[in-house]
């Protein structure tokens, strides 16, 4: 993304109620499926500012990398260790160097070109029966200003990223579409351009105090249902899957 944008990410990330709402997700899903996950080698691909790496504990067998500089400098900010500067398309660590890989709201991104190649990446790192964590934006038709200041590349939908994931070596073990209940409004202020300066965060602001902490509250009761059910539609994807033996 831009170099102001990860300022942005940088300043709203901890409190604001998407992030919240992405962290949640991605506790449950390592708890669910890696239990073990505090103590096993774990990588985020792309991990931008480090927000991810700092929720989980900034623990010592768990490792960053982000093609920004930018970036990196911010992880060191928050202290975070083995965090480096390299490109998820060209990871460089040997193979099956990692039980798990994460990569949220990375695919999307001009700096990758070829979905297939970072996944073959991620999929080399991996053992048999490694897991990746996946978040992506969701839907062409959500495409907003905002997709222009973090350098989108491509919304998804649900047969896109299955098809890309079971075709380079992983099988699906948990597919939901997240951010639904605000679906239609999110919808509405992006096709007709509502929000102001077409962005997520205008200006690099948390919303005010009562609709932060309402939007949050709102998420978590979706993430109780998506505990139950996959949903069908929303603002972002979040996938689990697994590397075939």
């Amino acid at each position: 993304m831009k170099s102001d944008e990860y300022e942005v990410m940088f300043r709203v990330e901890d409190r604001h109620w998407w992030y919240r709402g992405l962290r949640r997700h991605l506790t449950h899903h390592l708890n669910r499926f890696l239990p073990s996950w505090q103590s096993e080698k774990i990588l985020d691909a792309g991990c931008g500012t480090g927000g991810n790496l700092q929720h989980l504990g900034a623990c010592p067998s768990h490792s960053g990398v982000d093609l920004s500089a930018t970036a990196i400098e911010f992880c060191q900010q928050r202290g975070l260790p083995n965090v480096i500067e390299a490109d998820v398309m060209k990871l460089p660590f040997e193979n099956e160097s990692f039980a798990a890989v994460m990569a949220t709201s990375v695919l999307y991104h001009q700096w990758i070109p070829s979905v297939g190649t970072a996944l073959q990446e991620f999929n080399r790192v991996l053992p048999p029966g490694g897991w990746l964590f996946i978040d992506v934006p969701a839907y062409e038709s959500l495409r907003s200003a905002h997709d222009d200041a973090v350098l989108t590349a491509r919304r998804f939908n649900a047969k896109m990223i299955r098809d890309e994931l079971t075709s380079h070596g992983f099988e699906i073990r948990r597919l939901t579409y997240w951010t639904s209940l605000l679906f239609p409004l999110a919808w509405i202020a992006r096709r007709l351009r509502l929000l102001r300066s077409g962005r997520d965060f205008d200006q690099g602001r948390l919303p005010n105090g009562l609709i932060n902490g309402t939007l949050n509250g709102l998420m978590f009761l979706e993430f109780q249902l998506a505990r139950l059910i996959s949903l069908p539609f929303g603002v972002s994807l979040a996938v689990v899957a697994q590397k075939t033996a």
